[in-house]
């Protein structure tokens, strides 16, 4: 495994407190997508547990009797509702992911732009080699 190279910068106190800025940002854009990227995840996965419910349940005819979990205990529902409400969920479900991966690329650009402007703050104030490298 390749050891990590370094760098050196050379910086004043102004860009110090710039880099500190930069890195902040970067990592606060990282922090962002994570949670959006996440909450994502875990709307696709409601709706796919809604969807495959509600295509097991239509096999079931209208009259049987159907408990639906609260907390510890099963409250008896009727059929119809329980479908519906799996229909609605299913629905609200597809057009918030909709949105929410609107969002994640939006956060996602945000963040490549962040890092685009460390990185080239990085190479703008990188030490001359010479100093670096003496062998």
């Amino acid at each position: 495994m390749a050891e990590p190279s370094y760098v050196q910068l050379e910086l004043d106190d102004k860009d110090k407190e710039s880099l500190q800025e930069l890195q902040q940002s970067v990592s606060q854009a990282e922090k962002e997508l994570s949670i959006v990227a996440s909450r994502l995840r875990q709307r696709e996965i409601e709706g796919k547990r809604a969807a495959l419910t509600q295509i097991e349940l239509d096999s079931v005819p209208d009259d049987a009797n159907a408990y639906v979990q609260v907390g510890k205990m099963f409250l008896y529902q009727p059929l119809p509702e329980i479908k519906a409400k799996l229909a609605t969920t299913v629905d609200e479900v597809t057009k918030e992911c909709e949105v929410m991966k609107e969002k994640h690329a939006h956060v996602k650009e945000a963040h490549q732009k962040c890092q685009l402007e460390f990185n080239e703050f990085v190479k703008a104030h990188l030490a001359p080699e010479s100093t670096t490298s003496a062998k």
